[in-house]
């Protein structure tokens, strides 16, 4: 369409809207609801990103699997080794898997010592899957 198809086109809708109030008040409505969701998305566009460390652990359950397989395969050492390179994202990682459940190790200073913590809870929970299998396959 041309540009003055469009300016005439828009002019026939505006004279139709200005001779009835009610779809007026309709038109109105819907636009109003069209810009405050817009506002509403552009001001949610427009919040700060979340840091990496939020965006790793959206699924911390994800990331204890890969310590778990990190264990079994590589071993203690390789384990500590990725924990430490997680940083301060230790501590959201033990919001997962039943590592934390009274928010004590969260609070602690000393990053090495929630690094041992998982690798020790990490280690209990594989140990006691295996003694469950065991059990299960003598029935």
């Amino acid at each position: 369409m041309e540009g003055t198809k469009i300016a005439d086109l828009l002019r026939a809708i505006a004279e139709v809207i200005e001779s009835d109030p009610k779809l007026a008040k309709a038109v109105e409505k819907c636009l109003t609801n069209s810009l405050n969701a817009q506002k509403s998305k552009n001001s949610s566009d427009a919040t700060p990103k979340q840091s990496e460390a939020s965006k790793t652990l959206e699924n911390g359950d994800f990331i204890l699997t890969e310590c778990r397989q990190i264990l079994r395969e590589q071993g203690e050492e390789q384990l500590r080794f990725y924990l430490t390179e997680l940083g301060e994202q230790v501590r959201e990682l033990l919001k997962y898997g039943q590592l934390d459940p009274k928010r004590s190790m969260r609070r602690r200073k000393d990053l090495n010592s929630i690094v041992e913590h998982i690798i020790q809870k990490l280690q209990a929970q594989d140990k006691s899957g295996k003694l469950l299998a065991a059990s299960i396959s003598k029935i």
